[in-house]
């Protein structure tokens, strides 16, 4: 009997807090990072005991979006395209934990499987210079069991398949094709033509131009996942003066989505979504609205009338039905008299209406009131009552993708990229399993998603103020999960678990 782990969304990535301080996180989403090598450890003394193992890391294993772009920097990229850059990046990620891959080493050493699977926050890992220093970093070498898989492609174990889930998440699929042709020309130390250029996702595009921007005054918001249509009407609510830059994004989600896939599963096009049109609009933070080529796509007519803010009602109405219309009114109504018209300047926009945040507005104030309610709204979008529920996945998308995936001859189908651990039942002994996240999350308190609206407003605001504390500790949860296979002589999986670590 052969036994696999799955672990994935280790986050590996930003700063620690500098001078270290209990309940300061610092610039990081995993906190943790003792408790992965403290696992991965644990593996490699079984081996000696129960012999040979595999561990499958299911992508986001390192989080390049939570690097700087340098030392004295003040951005991030959603995607760097400079291998030297990128090699940088990587570097300063295995320099802050060296534990967790001086671990993995040694559970290679011990005889251990090691396979790797490409996420959605560590897309730089497929560069050919990037692929070579995490070799470096995990220490591989001859009669190391190693695999990287770099291609989206899925991983089988017996009747299992393993793939990290943003493939089914408009919001984070990546453009497999544009990236191969840039890997291509990168290992021929060529230069990448604007044409051949690949074009991060818009999920990719919020966390950097949005997320990490406001997440010195809401330490709090990188905790939201995964960064789709439910985490945008939220961090409207704290910050509306974004919502230019939110109109930009929802425009390119609206035509990703567009081009995305074909039912539950199945890409429209040879890649997940066809880059021709969206390399060659201008970068994030100018006005995408400029026409594209002709003749490069459907996209075309598609685009042509929908102006961002189109777009943005869209996006929202996705997330909150028929509870989008109002929300977006409740802010128009807080904000109008200071938020400048759509086609102003993105960062004049942002610097003119920071007084609009919510944690600057008074509280008890009419215009907290209203701000309140909006949020109110956003995170019940958000997170449900049965969120984090393992027996139930919420959210449908990745459900009807495992209910398709199954029809291929699998019985077990193993997402990432929610960080919410589930085991749900397909029917026919078959299963859908999330192995969850190593790095921390935000639950809201139940009260707040289920009590009455007035009674609800009144929990909410005690909530705000602890957030606006910095004090969020009560809320965040850290379980780390991983799904669990026994593999039997036949290749078939004769036990499937959903596990939680111990932690110390």
């Amino acid at each position: 009997m052969r036994r696999v782990y799955i672990i994935s969304d280790l986050h590996l990535g930003g700063t620690y807090p500098v001078p270290p301080e209990q309940g300061k996180r610092g610039f990081r989403l995993c906190t943790r990072a003792d408790q992965i090598v403290r696992f991965v450890e644990g593996l490699a003394q079984e081996i000696a005991e129960k012999g040979p193992s595999e561990l499958v890391l299911n992508g986001d294993t390192v989080d390049f979006l939570a690097e700087l772009d340098g030392e004295q920097a003040d951005t991030w990229s959603p995607f760097t395209a400079d291998p030297g850059q990128a090699v940088s990046k990587f570097k300063a990620i295995v320099n802050r934990d060296p534990g967790v891959f001086a671990a993995l080493n040694r559970f290679l050493d011990a005889g251990g499987r090691l396979t790797i699977l490409l996420g959605n926050h560590d897309i730089e890992l497929s560069l050919p210079p990037v692929r070579a220093e995490l070799r470096r970093a995990l220490g591989v070498k001859s009669g190391h069991d190693f695999e990287f898989i770099p291609d989206g492609e899925a991983y089988i174990v017996g009747d299992a398949l393993i793939e990290h889930g943003n493939r089914y998440d408009a919001w984070n699929q990546i453009d497999l094709d544009a990236l191969r042709r840039v890997r291509s020309l990168m290992s021929r130390r060529q230069e990448v033509p604007k044409q051949y250029q690949f074009v991060p996702p818009p999920g990719s595009q919020m966390v950097t131009s949005v997320i990490n921007k406001i997440k010195r005054d809401y330490a709090f918001v990188d905790l939201l996942k995964p960064e789709d249509s439910a985490v945008v009407p939220i961090l409207l609510a704290l910050e509306p003066s974004y919502r230019k830059r939110f109109g930009e994004l929802a425009r390119f989600w609206y035509w990703t989505r567009s081009h995305g896939l074909e039912g539950p599963i199945l890409p429209k096009f040879g890649g997940d979504i066809k880059a021709d049109v969206a390399a060659s609009k201008k970068p994030f933070g100018q006005d995408i609205r400029a026409k594209a080529a002709p003749g490069t796509g459907s996209a075309q007519s598609i685009l042509a009338g929908l102006d961002n803010d189109a777009a943005l009602k869209v996006a929202i109405a996705e997330s909150l039905g028929s509870e989008g219309t109002d929300f977006l009114r409740q802010l128009d109504n807080d904000s109008k008299a200071k938020r400048p018209e759509m086609g102003t300047d993105v960062s004049a926009s942002e610097n003119l209406n920071t007084a609009l945040g919510l944690f600057k507005l008074a509280f008890g104030s009419s215009a907290a009131e209203k701000r309140m309610r909006a949020l109110l709204t956003a995170i019940r979008g958000l997170q449900k009552e049965d969120s984090f529920d393992e027996t139930k996945e919420t959210a449908k998308e990745y459900l009807d993708a495992a209910s398709d995936l199954v029809k291929g001859g699998f019985r077990h189908v193993v997402f990432g990229h929610t960080h919410q651990a589930k085991r749900v039942s397909l029917g026919d002994g078959r299963w859908y399993f999330n192995s969850g996240t190593w790095a921390d999350v935000l639950r809201f308190p139940n009260e707040i998603l289920t009590l009455p609206e007035s009674d609800a407003l009144s929990r909410l605001d005690g909530f705000v103020q602890k957030l606006k504390a910095g004090d969020f500790s009560d809320w965040t949860l850290f379980r780390p999960t991983y799904v669990r296979l026994d593999v039997d002589d036949n290749g078939k999986v004769a036990e499937a678990n959903l596990c939680v670590a111990p932690i110390s």
